[in-house]
């Protein structure tokens, strides 16, 4: 998976190298005065927001940016951003047409901290979304249904995938520099510390 430039790409594509080598520790570890971030995260299923496009919607390529993540050849997904709203889109022709890929994921001003800005594919079913904000959207159904785990501890960094096909999660802490693990084995219904 390759990561746009910016300065949480840096520490993106450091932690994701941690998460490579098969670290299951938290990376840095909280005093006991720090108030610990919760040992398990839920995700709620999102719903389409009134305004914005409906699933399956056309989107102009102009309106894709940043990073595009391919599974194969022909098949592939991005974020676009469209009106106020950002989305998860797909394309199953290389890259030459867009679709709206579920919900939108996030909208300006009114979800502030509901912001993402990469994209993530573990195969045509699983996706995944985060970054900029304090929430991961995940799909495990091809786009079907979307669901957002909202981390009030902190923001996560990065999301990559480890060896047995589990989603791990870096998020670091809004009042420390701590950087806590979590992991899905649910496709980010469910993360667990």
């Amino acid at each position: 998976m390759s990561f746009v430039s910016s300065p949480r790409a840096g520490v993106a594509a450091g932690i994701a190298g941690v998460a490579l080598l098969g670290s299951g520790l938290a990376l840095t570890t909280a005093s006991a005065s720090t108030p610990q971030p919760p040992k398990t995260v839920k995700a709620t299923k999102m719903k389409r927001p009134s305004g914005t496009l409906a699933p399956g919607s056309s989107v102009a390529s102009g309106k894709v940016t940043g990073q595009r993540i391919f599974t194969n050849a022909s098949n592939g997904f991005a974020l676009a951003a469209v009106g106020q709203a950002q989305y998860a889109v797909a394309t199953t022709d290389g890259g030459k047409t867009w679709k709206t890929d579920g919900p939108a994921l996030h909208i300006d001003a009114a979800q502030a901290p509901l912001s993402v800005s990469f994209i993530g594919a573990v195969n045509r079913n699983t996706v995944f979304a985060w970054g900029g904000g304090q929430v991961i959207d995940t799909t495990k159904d091809g786009g079907k249904s979307w669901y957002q785990a909202l981390f009030t501890s902190g923001s996560p960094v990065a999301v990559v995938r480890d060896f047995s096909g589990h989603l791990l999660a870096f998020v670091q802490s809004g009042t420390s520099s701590s950087t806590v693990e979590y992991v899905s084995k649910d496709g980010g219904r469910t993360w667990k510390r």
